[in-house]
């Protein structure tokens, strides 16, 4: 595969600050230039926006031992049917844990590394996807996806570049594909907004008739293009799937900018779209918005190498990087389309029954599940983590924000309203008063791999333990929204009817946006999770009946929200606990001011009850006893922000009744940037 004259891997470029050992954040640097010079401290700093939307690949797949980010060390993992851990897979009669690709032995003189570059595609339908969700458990992915390859993941070594991507910018680790589908949904959303019944579940959509998001940019006079061939492009143009786009005759703006290719000047496709690209950089005529469709070899398809995808993106980066004034005014959005069947262990946020454009025969339609999202900007430099909620509108929402703040208004009327409750604008992912020009030293160069991948076999487990995440934390984004919840109280009726009543709260200045829960029942009833939506400021209470026939008073309950939020309650409403109850709540403590956790202990019972609490995490002091006299209750506060950069994780436990716990599990927000968990 010829490297393209001008945009060859490891080509000098001009350089910036580097990123920090250990993904520290990196302050901004004095560069003087165009940039520099106009910049505002605001989103109008931002001159253009590139979107790269690669195959297939799924978070934990990619970025699962990243350090800083939640991966396969999350200690706030949903638990399966039976109390195993959601990373502990069943398989057939057996279990599976996530597993490396490349620890293949070789075979016939092929090793393990380029097996793993070359692992085959797997089912990712509609039916399979949601067989693999199975309601919500997540329990389902060896025999929903239909292979243990499902469980194949990759790490630093297997994918150098796209490690190095996210230790110099940031990565987003709650970004979820938008539908839990295939491609072509997934990319018709990116580019429009949405999809109907008649396209949930296309490979290849086509006579699509709603407006996409170009013609919102044309009506609005911001200018945007598509960089592709369009004979060599895997089907991945979105706008080809509307019929005014492929209908549009040449010299109509929908065909030019939307339909057309890049001139054919090296007989390579990715190497000619990087030359179009870094020609229009340096004419200074790169449009506004950019959307960059690779070709089926460099796409990251499974059987399309990530090394070679690596190669595409970097091309892309380069061709950016062409001109400093382009490079340092410009954000490039690299994301996936959907997970390709491979395994993520975090639950997707699921609309509430009834949410309009949400569900397709009683059956919804996303979110889909977690696939990796890389924004690089000189906003975006440092390593940073964020784990607000996004997927594929989010990049939409992004344009709208940006085109409005411009005053020139490009909106998307598609989305639907709990989408755009639920899902972010990706603009706290920046930080545009410090931005950090120039390109990143140390980046690895890459190369075209040219390796035939078809007659290959696929790799197999090896190895059967969960994987060891890579140690360390890295900054992470302030997020706007403050999870709480509990256990209230218990409702007590004729035959033995008890009802477990739960609230959950989105409450606490950072609390701008709405916040998705969802109640898991581990035992003694259906285990399907009931999903829940809070807005700003707001509560949900719902009841779970625990009586005859669901437990007959036993209960284990799990409540998860955004950012590793989690309660866990577990006991039984006939046995001593059901006297006692814990109220936990967020407020300012009394020794350094700052935000802490609260635990209000009471006991309703004849007799005196001492609680125990004890860390899991974050500390190691403790424990800590409370001895509650009868018909009385007592309040402490722990430290998370003045000493566990706002993070906590406490289980509290009762003398009276050894079935009764409560754990309590998250971070608290403060509105500052913060470490990840």
């Amino acid at each position: 595969m010829a490297l393209g004259a001008g945009v060859a891997a490891g080509a000098v470029l001009p350089m910036g600050t580097a990123c920090a050992a250990g993904g520290t954040a990196v302050t901004g640097t004095a560069v003087t230039g165009t940039a520099a010079a106009s910049a505002t401290g605001t989103v109008k700093d931002v001159k253009h926006v590139v979107i790269l939307m690669q195959e297939n690949r799924s978070f934990d797949h990619y970025f699962g031992r990243l350090k800083g980010v939640r991966g396969f060390g999350d200690r706030s993992g949903i638990l399966l049917s039976g109390g195993q851990s959601v990373f502990n897979q069943p398989n057939g009669l057996n279990r599976q844990y996530p597993w490396k690709l490349s620890s293949t032995p070789a075979s016939g003189g092929v090793d393990g590394e380029t097996l793993a570059q070359c692992n085959g595609d797997l089912p990712h339908s509609w039916t399979s996807q949601h067989s693999a969700w199975n309601k919500g458990r997540m329990d389902n992915w060896v025999l929903g996806v239909g292979n243990v390859r499902s469980l194949g993941y990759l790490d630093r070594d297997d994918i150098p570049f796209h490690y190095a991507l996210a230790d110099n910018y940031t990565i987003c680790d709650a970004y979820f594909s938008s539908a839990m589908s295939a491609t072509g949904p997934n990319r018709t959303f990116l580019w429009s907004g949405k999809v109907d019944a008649a396209s949930k579940d296309g490979g290849d959509e086509s006579g699509l008739t709603w407006e996409t998001y170009a013609e919102a940019l044309q009506r609005a006079g911001v200018s945007w293009k598509v960089y592709q061939n369009a004979n060599d492009n895997y089907g991945d143009n979105g706008l080809a799937y509307f019929t005014r786009f492929t209908s549009a005759p040449a010299g109509d703006p929908l065909h030019d900018r939307g339909m057309s290719s890049v001139p054919a000047t090296t007989g390579s496709t990715p190497d000619d779209i990087a030359a179009a690209i870094k020609a229009d950089a340096l004419a200074g005529t790169l449009p506004q918005v950019s959307w960059v469709v690779a070709n089926q070899a460099f796409s990251e398809h499974p059987y399309a190498p990530p090394g070679d995808g690596a190669h595409f993106v970097d091309l892309v980066y380069r061709a950016l990087a062409a001109s400093p004034e382009v490079f340092d005014s410009t954000v490039l959005f690299l994301n996936y389309d959907e997970n390709d069947g491979f395994f993520d262990h975090v639950p997707p946020p699921s609309p509430p029954a009834g949410a309009a454009g949400e569900f397709v025969s009683g059956v919804p339609i996303g979110l889909g599940f977690r696939v990796p999202m890389l924004v690089m900007s000189p906003w975006t430099r440092g390593g940073w983590v964020s784990s607000e909620v996004f997927d594929h509108t989010s990049v939409l929402r992004f344009l709208e924000t940006w085109t409005a703040a411009l005053g020139t208004p490009a909106t998307c009327p598609n989305i639907s309203p709990w989408r755009r409750k639920v899902t972010g604008d990706l603009t706290g992912v920046f930080d545009f008063t410090n931005p950090v020009y120039g390109v990143p030293s140390g980046l690895p160069a890459t190369k075209a791999l040219g390796v035939n991948c078809g007659p290959l076999p696929n790799p197999s487990p090896q190895n059967n333990a969960l994987p060891v995440q890579e140690s360390g934390t890295r900054p992470a984004r302030a997020l706007p929204y403050q999870p709480g919840g509990n256990l209230d109280h218990f409702e007590y009726g004729a035959a033995g009817k008890v009802l477990a009543w739960f609230t959950m709260a989105n409450q606490g200045d950072p609390a701008t946006s709405a916040a998705h829960f969802s109640l898991q029942p581990n035992a003694n009833r259906d285990t399907t999770p009931w999903q829940y939506t809070v807005d700003p400021g707001g509560t949900a209470t719902d009841y779970f009946n625990i009586g005859f026939g669901f437990g007959s008073g036993k209960y284990d309950f799990t409540m998860v929200g955004p950012n590793r939020f989690q309660r866990r309650f577990t006991g039984d409403a006939n046995a001593a606990g059901k006297a006692i109850e814990v109220a936990a709540r967020y407020g300012v403590e009394s020794g350094t001011g700052k935000m802490a956790i609260w635990f209000k202990m009471t006991n309703t019972s004849s007799a005196p009850v001492t609680f125990t609490v004890k860390p899991n995490n974050y500390r190691t002091d403790g424990p800590w006893t409370y001895q509650v006299a009868a018909g009385a209750s007592t309040e402490d506060y722990f430290n998370a922000v003045a000493y566990q950069n706002g993070w906590y994780d406490l289980t509290i436990t009762a003398d009276v009744d050894s079935t009764w716990s409560r754990r309590y599990t998250g971070h608290i927000e403060t509105g500052d940037t913060s470490v990840s968990g």
